[in-house]
């Protein structure tokens, strides 16, 4: 992301930021733990009380019910920042490999044109009077190099 700094000049200057998710705090990561075990330690008082009355299961039930989405995304927290690190780090790597690629790219195309107008500048010289002609025409004089480079780089 490019910011802008009030100095003199006003130049654009790059921020560096790390795309990796930060790992959870220690407050963050104490109260995800102790949903769990809370969550967990009502599941456990659940099964002990299988003979309980339905009106007590039903009320049982709601209030596991509300500490289960809670527990379920403090799971989530805890296990989507090591997942999603690796995921971010793959994809830079990958990113990084296009980038290398598309250069790479550029540079084959520049030099491409560079050879393109090499042969054209060449040919021309070579016979600046005659007139280039097909090589359906007269296949003898035709010059396959300048031919290619007409057709993938016209004027």
């Amino acid at each position: 992301m490019i910011v802008w700094e009030a100095t003199m000049d006003s130049a654009p200057v790059e921020e560096q930021r790390s795309a990796a998710p930060a790992p959870l705090g220690r407050t963050a990561l104490t109260v995800a733990v102790c949903v769990l075990v809370a969550w967990l330690a009502l599941l456990g008082w659940l099964l002990a009380s299988v003979d309980a009355t339905d009106a007590t299961w039903e009320r049982m039930l709601a209030v596991l019910a509300s500490l289960q989405a809670v527990a379920f995304a403090a799971a989530g927290a805890l296990f989507g920042t090591s997942v999603q690190g690796q995921r971010v780090a793959d994809q830079r790597q990958r990113a990084e490999a296009a980038e290398v690629r598309a250069a790479a790219g550029d540079v084959a195309r520049v030099n491409g044109e560079k050879l393109a107008a090499a042969v054209k500048l060449d040919r021309a010289r070579r016979a600046p009077n005659e007139r280039q002609r097909l090589s359906a025409d007269h296949p003898e004089n035709a010059d396959p190099l300048l031919d290619l480079a007409q057709r993938l780089f016209p004027d």
